[in-house]
């Protein structure tokens, strides 16, 4: 029995880096997917398309990593990435078609994934459409796709409930995939006290994710008094331009002892930099459900996040286990999560209370077992 998740775009598209994806991408999927193969022997694997002219693969305990070569055309580009395809990937489905496939691609769909879940149906196989992003592209392909699909999978609840309100969706069966966090890896360091506020940002360097409001509440912060408030920025250059104002902005508000550009970092370093600090910064409004999120609420670092549609306020209940406000108040917000010690202590408690009870790697190791043995039953 094959089980496979397949991703059909380059890592490069998702502002990862290739060699990381094992150690750094999709994590819940993968640990969910191990804990699943050792149970039921099945085999499971995880995919991708790659730059590289040849197909090859990687093992990483019970998963097997696959790469297909993108066609040429769109190699790499991220502003692309939902027109990215592979023969290669095409052809190797069409000879041996996994028992069950999940395919991992935003509410636009893709050509790609269309003709992939014709040769499926064609092998008389399943596949579930697994959804990221609040945004969808309506047409008669999209439609097709959407409702020949075993089910469903997204990751809030807030998520499922727009989309049942579509017609695109009608009669279609949505479900609530969580993913969760290893809570033994990612957990806070007992009795730690930072002297001077300490912020966080993880993600990608790119405009979209805002993280000039991350820059500003530290200005805030040092204005009112903090002075040696912290931000540690970390994560791949996907826009040299944002970067270069990034840091000309902390270069004018006088920053460059508070503010640090870390770079990238493997998966595995970043439980210390979540339990070092006191405050992650999300200030995009276009999130859907960042993991990393996630793993520092689980760290006992709640999230100063934007109130929009999506992820945040799927997880986040403002002034209890978070910080839930507009672009307008997120200075305002986190200086008043500063200067209140006995909140901002109960708001980290709680932060990881919410993790515990919603979003362990249990939590979504059980629901892809139920999803994977619905479509196969």
């Amino acid at each position: 029995m094959k089980i496979s998740i397949l991703h059909p775009f380059t890592p490069q598209a998702a502002g990862v880096l290739e060699n990381s994806v094992p150690t750094y991408h999709s994590q819940p999927h993968f640990k969910a997917m191990e804990m699943f193969a050792n149970e039921t022997g099945y085999s499971f694997s995880m995919e991708y398309f790659t730059s590289k002219i040849k197909s090859y693969t990687l093992a990483k305990g019970a998963i097997t990593y696959t790469f297909f070569p993108v066609n040429f055309k769109w190699n790499g580009d991220h502003k692309k990435w939902k027109k990215q395809n592979s023969k290669k990937c095409l052809k190797a489905y069409s000879n041996k078609t996994p028992d069950v496939t999940i395919i991992n691609m935003s509410g636009h769909s893709s050509p790609f994934s269309y003709e992939l879940s014709k040769i499926i149906l064609k092998n008389k196989k399943k596949y579930i459409a697994m959804l990221g992003g609040q945004h969808y592209t309506v047409n008669q392909r999209n439609i097709e796709y959407y409702k020949k699909a075993h089910h469903i999978l997204v990751h809030t609840h807030l998520q499922k409930k727009e989309m049942k309100s579509m017609d695109m969706f009608k009669n279609t069966d949505i479900r609530v995939f969580p993913l969760g966090v290893d809570c033994g890896i990612f957990k806070p360091i007992e009795n730690f006290i930072n002297p001077t506020p300490s912020l966080l940002y993880v993600g990608r360097i790119v405009e979209w994710k805002r993280i000039h409001l991350a820059i500003k509440a530290v200005k805030g912060l040092v204005d009112s008094g903090f002075k040696d408030a912290k931000l540690n920025i970390i994560g791949p250059v996907s826009s040299e331009t944002y970067l270069l104002k990034l840091k000309e902005m902390v270069s004018n508000y006088s920053l460059e002892k508070n503010i640090s550009f870390l770079g990238h970092k493997e998966h595995d370093e970043l439980p210390k930099y979540f339990q070092n600090a006191d405050l992650f910064t999300l200030p995009s409004d276009k999130e859907t459900f960042g993991m990393v999120m996630i793993e520092a609420m689980a760290c006992e670092t709640p999230v100063a996040g934007i109130n929009c549609p999506g992820g945040p306020a799927d997880v986040i209940t403002h002034g209890v286990n978070g910080i839930l406000t507009t672009p307008e108040k997120y200075t305002d917000e986190i200086i008043n999560f500063f200067k209140n010690f006995d909140q901002q202590k109960n708001i980290s408690k709680q932060a990881r209370v919410k993790v515990l009870e919603e979003y362990s790697i249990e939590a979504t190791s059980k629901v892809l077992r139920t999803s994977i043995e619905s479509a196969l039953s």
